[in-house]
């Protein structure tokens, strides 16, 4: 199984956006977040992902840098600690009235990387609209 942390967040250039971690990022540059507590344990998470989950060194099932299809990533139900660490990431988020859905899926679609935490897949065609 795998799972993805989703949000409804249009960044400021008008761009919908539905990483949490991109959405949570924007927040924190644009000063939106009141409470230096969130900004503090914010960056406290960012830094533990950083050094904690490898970034995908691959994000298209193509060979073309002109490839349209952009994977997503999942975390492996497996990841234990680093899921534990998403759900602080959602509750900073839901304080500031983000929305965020966490969708979860038996195949992820075409998977274009896998470490033992995460995946990076495009989504079949099929699924597309319900993953993203």
């Amino acid at each position: 199984m795998y799972l993805r942390f989703t949000t409804q967040f249009i960044n400021p250039y008008g761009e919908l956006e539905t990483g949490i971690f991109m959405a949570l990022k924007y927040l924190r540059d644009d000063h939106s977040l009141t409470k230096d507590d969130d900004v503090k344990k914010l960056k406290e998470l960012s830094k533990w992902f950083d050094r904690n989950l490898e970034k995908p060194t691959r994000l298209s099932k193509g060979t073309s840098k002109l490839n349209a299809d952009i994977s997503l990533s999942w975390f492996k139900d497996s990841a234990k600690v680093h899921i534990k660490k998403m759900h602080e990431f959602v509750e900073i988020a839901k304080r500031y009235d983000m929305i965020v859905e966490r969708i979860v899926s038996r195949n992820a679609g075409y998977i274009v990387f896998e470490d033992d935490y995460q995946v990076s897949a495009v989504p079949f065609k099929t699924n597309r609209k319900s993953v993203v």
